[in-house]
């Protein structure tokens, strides 16, 4: 193939990509992000590095129980760069970036992986681009609408470059002449596709296939094939995945994740026909996405497709059609293998379809989705390779219409680059990524849950609340429905339905921290001290690393008059997450009350040093040094917590405060009426103002007097 061809084909390819994906780029940090991108210190380039090959995925410490155990340290590391290179601030246009570059640079490596598989590294006869399978077929990998969610979603990239080293493996697989070259190349490129993501050690069953395809001539029998040679390095293969699958299960304590019910019902539920039945129509829909990818939604959990349970079920239908069809495919390659002693590349092909989904099947242990779209990244690559085999021997068939069919796999290619970018534009807004999943699974509890969290974060609390009360009608163990519905109800004062959901929650899931967290607070709220302790330290007992629930118990310590252990609970919850500054704050203030005021001072340039920018904080040490008599420094953190926060009116008034005992009145009066304005009803502003005004007149009466005795004497 000549250097421009294959230059062309690269930029069309890349073009493809680009169009495809492009929309992602204005994306924030959508669902899963939160949780790994967001919340998550180990992408913090401050974070000690070694941190990141101790915790999994989302930041929680591996060994744990309550981990969910993957163990992603490559895909991390790239999230630092991601912060690296944008001065530690969350920059999404950045991190979408990245993930669009790199699903370009994978869909390019398509071609000559594509090429290995075809067997076709050598010039080909024609330089039509179009009549190159392995073009067509990287074209439309580069466009399907199945990977929207590896790249728009940002925990996708684990995805993508786990993908990336897969299909290196194989493009350099016969590079190495020697064996212990060989031997090592394998070995280092599939521990780091394993540690981007971990189902990337379904390489090595694709590579056992691949062996045989790669010495498997048509003029050699199978006897021949199967030399001693190829036995020592098929073990190879099987050593390798041997040691890297006992070091991934070291790392994880021989542990696997805990799933619910509500993850994946099918694999919890009761019956082994209602399993069999439910999981092979889930196969049916990630085949059906493969081939025609419109239904697309960003969870497929609870009732986004219902059970098989009874025989009635006219859905068994499809389940019979569909394993009939693959029972036809199977008996063609087995066919050519065994009768005709063939093997072409219709078996990679399949082998890159079933080999990488194997994780997700659930035939080998569970797994915590129902469908996920960004794991048929890899298998849309076998089905593309189909696809552009049968384009190009339908036609060889018929050579005098081919223009015919590459017109309509042109209208293909157009079509699915639509798609991509109409789904790339539902993944910008999770407002719009929620709701678009309505159309595609109205009977998921999850959707709906999402769209009244979204609504209560922009303060429709009416559509919050019908939000999770769906959800929970849907789904009535719904534990995180029934916690964050709880909290609505807590807020709006229904502290007795909003206890009795929150007990409830506990009661489906023992160790969820946050119902036991905000249980705590329901508790405390209607006076309950000591079960709301008691709470508390149950959240904590089940998530050791919780400065809310750190925070909410000094408050409860303060409540009850210990101050020393508010204090400590305090500074936990600061040490725990340096950024809260409600913690921060309430600490300054009791250190302030209790008179210790030279420690306040201290605690209140430290908090600085981690929430520069927090108001309370500037407020609380204001009033510290206003106290010490350290006016123009009280000053300067009165005036930057108004800077802030300009619609507080007590940082007006205890500005005024300070400028009244400095005797600046006139700035004390203007502060006053500042405070006053922007809330007239505010007690300590009314009182000092008319403290202020009193003493002006004496004053003036004072001067008046004394300027009249002076005339006298005169």
């Amino acid at each position: 193939m000549e250097p421009n061809a294959n230059s062309n084909k690269f930029i069309a390819i890349s073009s493809c990509a680009w169009a495809s994906h492009f929309l992602s780029l204005w994306g924030g940090f959508a669902f899963d992000d939160s949780e790994a991108i967001v919340k998550n210190k180990d992408i913090l380039p401050s974070t000690p590095i070694e941190n990141v090959f101790r915790n999994d995925f989302w930041g929680t410490n591996i060994a744990l129980n309550v981990s969910h155990k993957s163990y992603r340290p490559l895909t991390v590391l790239s999230y630092r760069l991601n912060m690296f290179f944008s001065n530690s601030r969350l920059d999404a246009f950045q991190f979408h970036t990245a993930n669009v570059v790199l699903h370009g640079i994978l869909s390019i490596m398509m071609v000559p992986f594509f090429e290995c598989l075809l067997k076709r590294r050598k010039k080909r006869k024609s330089l039509c681009p179009w009549d190159d399978p392995a073009f067509t077929a990287a074209l439309m990998f580069a466009a399907h609408p199945i990977h929207s969610e590896a790249v728009a979603a940002l925990v996708g990239r684990a995805d993508i470059l786990s993908a990336i080293l897969f299909i290196s493996v194989i493009i350099f697989y016969k590079i190495p002449s020697s064996f212990f070259g060989w031997f090592v190349m394998v070995l280092v490129l599939t521990s780091a596709a394993v540690l981007c993501k971990e189902t990337a050690i379904t390489v090595l069953g694709v590579c056992v296939l691949y062996e045989i395809y790669l010495r498997k001539k048509p003029s050699k029998l199978w006897e021949e094939v199967f030399t001693q040679k190829l036995l020592i390095r098929l073990c190879s293969l099987v050593v390798i995945g041997s040691i890297i699958m006992f070091l991934r299960l070291k790392i994880m304590n021989f542990e696997g994740p805990t799933f619910s019910p509500t993850d994946n019902p099918a694999a919890f539920a009761d019956s082994f026909l209602t399993r069999v039945l439910s999981h092979s129509y889930i196969y049916l829909i990630n085949v059906v996405l493969l081939i025609w990818p419109n239904w697309m939604c960003f969870d497929w959990s609870m009732g986004c497709i219902p059970l098989i349970e009874s025989y009635t079920d006219f859905r068994i239908l499809w389940v019979i059609c569909f394993w009939l069809i693959v029972a036809a495919v199977a008996f063609k390659i087995i066919k050519d293998l065994f009768l005709k002693e063939k093997i072409d590349v219709s078996v990679m092909g399949v082998s890159l379809i079933v080999i990488p989904f194997l994780p997700s099947s659930n035939l080998f242990l569970k797994v915590g989705f129902v469908v996920a779209e960004r794991t048929l990244l890899l298998p849309s690559a076998g089905w593309c390779l189909l696809v552009a085999v049968g384009l190009e021997k339908l036609k060889n068939r018929y050579e005098n219409i081919k223009i015919i069919f590459t017109i309509f796999y042109i209208i293909l290619i157009s079509t699915f680059i639509t798609r991509s970018i109409y789904r790339n534009y539902e993944w910008v807004t999770e407002d719009r990524l929620f709701k678009s999943a309505l159309k595609v699974c109205p009977l998921n509890a999850k959707v709906h849950y999402n769209i009244a969290k979204i609504a209560a974060d922009q303060g429709n609390k009416e559509e919050a609340l019908r939000g999770y009360k769906k959800a929970l009608e849907m789904y009535p163990n719904y534990e995180q429905a029934m916690n964050n519905l709880a909290n609505l109800l807590r807020e709006s004062g229904q502290l007795e339905e909003a206890e009795a959901l929150l007990r409830t929650a506990v009661q489906v899931r023992p160790n969820f921290a946050a119902a036991w967290m905000n249980l705590g607070i329901v508790l405390s709220s209607k006076g309950y001290l000591e079960e709301a302790e008691k709470a508390y330290k149950t959240a904590l007992r089940h998530r050791m690393r919780y400065s809310d629930a750190q925070y909410n118990l000094g408050n409860l310590y303060l409540d009850l008059g210990r101050h020393q252990e508010a204090l400590a609970a305090w500074k936990e919850a600061v040490r725990l997450r340096p950024t809260h500054s409600a913690a921060w704050g309430n600490a300054l203030a009791l250190l302030d009350s209790d008179g210790r005021t030279h420690e306040a001072v201290e605690l209140g340039i430290l908090a600085l040093q981690h929430v520069p920018r927090a108001p309370a904080i500037h407020f609380a040490l204001g009033n510290v040094l206003g106290k010490l008599n350290r006016f123009p420094e009280a000053e300067t953190h009165f005036l930057q917590a108004i800077k802030l926060n300009e619609n507080n009116a007590l940082y007006y008034s205890n500005l005024g405060v300070l400028y009244h005992r400095w005797e600046k009145r006139n700035k004390a009066e203007q502060m006053y009426l500042m405070a006053l304005n922007l809330d007239p009803d505010l007690k300590s502003a009314q009182v000092n103002l008319r403290k202020l005004i009193t003493s002006n007149n004496s004053a003036q009466l004072k001067n008046h007097s004394n300027n009249h005795s002076k005339k006298l004497s005169t």
